[in-house]
């Protein structure tokens, strides 16, 4: 199992940095869009719209701070990708729920522990961690919600890229191809409306 998790680090470091982000920027979005206006749906679990622009809106200011360009074009192809990776994280958060993958209390507690934006001098301070969850108006309940679902997402895209053949294509490909293979298998449906 460790030797696994090694192995595939790359994958975890990838998506903790995609938590860090997030929690950056969380409660971010736009206020002119209803938060129960649902965006697309997959299988039973809704995507709200507000979750939608909430990323959309991180994704778009990240854009633009780097390339200080606003594009039209651009800002749709982005609504396309933003959808699309919240449909993805839906199916391997209902792969791992069907496989009975989950983030343990011990993998959630110690990504907490080991995360340097809690700590000072090295030492972890359940003082630090409090005030910078309160800064960012999140409960620590939500918080380890987040990360759970995320570091179950982590673990699901590790199990799924160790059925990857080395030699043929590239891990984005594969995981691309998986994800679009198991997609026609369960039901998603998507409401064009909520993203205009």
């Amino acid at each position: 199992m460790i030797k696994t998790l090694r192995k595939n680090a790359k994958y975890f470091y990838f998506l903790f940095f995609l938590v860090i982000i997030t929690f950056v920027f969380w409660g971010v979005g736009t206020v002119d869009k209803q938060h129960t206006e649902i965006v697309a749906e997959v299988e039973d679990q809704k995507i709200t719209a507000e979750r939608f622009w909430r990323k959309y809106e991180e994704a778009r200011r990240f854009y633009r701070e780097i390339t200080g360009q606003k594009s039209e074009e651009i800002e749709n192809r982005l609504k396309e990708k933003i959808l699309e990776d919240l449909i993805n994280e839906e199916i391997l958060l209902y792969l791992a729920k069907k496989y009975q993958i989950e983030a343990t209390n011990k993998e959630i507690q110690d990504a907490i522990i080991n995360d340097p934006r809690f700590k000072r001098n090295g030492v972890f301070q359940k003082e630090i961690y409090f005030q910078i969850l309160k800064l960012n108006r999140i409960t620590p309940a939500q918080y380890e919600s987040s990360l759970k679902r995320d570091i179950t997402i982590g673990k699901t895209l590790q199990i799924i890229m160790l059925a990857k053949d080395k030699n043929h294509i590239s891990d984005e490909a594969f995981l691309k191809a998986f994800l679009r293979a198991i997609r026609k298998n369960i039901s998603v449906k998507i409401n064009k409306e909520a993203l205009s």
